[in-house]
């Protein structure tokens, strides 16, 4: 599946497209959360790049839940670069952040897009052993073949079919990518 449509299908099943034909139905009072590819963390303040890693996990998550559940909870960002400014993160960093913003309220369905881009290999490890003791459903969308070599859970390959755009199913004769 294409890049393009992975991100699609990820973001139709969080509830941020409407599909153009047929319906996405999530059961009522479920919460889904998705942590994009692209990094968007948002700031509804316009405070900028320069807003603290801090201020935009308070600003993306709300001050309440900011205070119940500090950042440093999650062990992705180092202390000393909570109070640095957003913009001078490097790009793991600045994902680790958007990672940490999704799981602050845990949602029952956490969709993943290419959830090791722009992570060290150890916190891509770690990430992979996360994944297993999640409480909810997890849906993974990646090319890494080092986390598809490694994955226990199970397994759903996608491709796009000749029914037309956006039409998805299993390739003839599979239900899972093998192993």
């Amino acid at each position: 599946m294409h890049q393009v449509e992975k991100s699609t299908l990820l973001h139709l099943l969080a509830g941020r497209l409407r599909p153009t034909g047929g319906q996405v139905s999530t059961r009522p009072g479920a919460r889904v959360g998705l942590l994009t590819q692209g990094i968007d963390i948002p700031d509804p303040h316009r405070r900028g790049p320069a807003r603290t890693v801090r201020q935009a996990y308070a600003d993306a998550v709300g001050t309440e839940r900011a205070a119940r559940v500090p950042l440093s909870a999650f062990g992705l960002i180092a202390g000393r670069d909570e109070n640095r400014a957003l913009g001078a993160l490097s790009l793991g960093q600045q994902r680790r952040l958007a990672l940490a913003i999704v799981l602050a309220d845990p949602p029952d369905v956490l969709l993943l897009d290419e959830p090791t881009n722009h992570l060290s290999l150890l916190l891509v490890t770690a990430l992979e052993d996360a994944i297993g003791d999640y409480p909810g459903a997890v849906l993974v969308a990646s090319h890494d073949r080092w986390l598809r070599a490694r994955w226990t859970g199970h397994r759903r390959h996608l491709v796009a079919t000749a029914d037309g755009p956006g039409a998805l199913g299993p390739p003839a004769g599979r239900t899972h990518e093998p192993a």
